[in-house]
């Protein structure tokens, strides 16, 4: 945790991309598997942790994730998420 006190732009400059490049490995790896329609849209809950030398490690991913706001930062993340995906959608 020492190694994350003190980088103010590690999770833009180093985690944001990685946690995309990983994403678009998975999608990229079951393109094939989806069924993708236009018709509708699937949220995707994607699980990493970050370990004490800052190395993105992704636990899991679930179809289904759960939407509960038992934290504040959640209460904001949360309704944001859903408010542009729903853009997307109809964008």
């Amino acid at each position: 945790m020492e190694k994350l006190v003190g980088k103010p732009g590690l999770v833009q400059e180093q985690l944001m991309p990685e946690i995309n490049r990983q994403v678009m490995l998975c999608f990229s790896a079951v393109s094939e598997k989806l069924k993708l329609s236009k018709a509708c849209f699937e949220i995707f809950g994607f699980d990493f942790l970050c370990d004490s030398d800052c190395k993105l490690w992704l636990l899991e991913i679930n179809s289904n994730p759960c939407l509960e706001l038992p934290s504040p930062w959640l209460e904001k993340l949360v309704p944001r998420m859903i408010n542009d995906a729903l853009k997307l959608t109809i964008d």
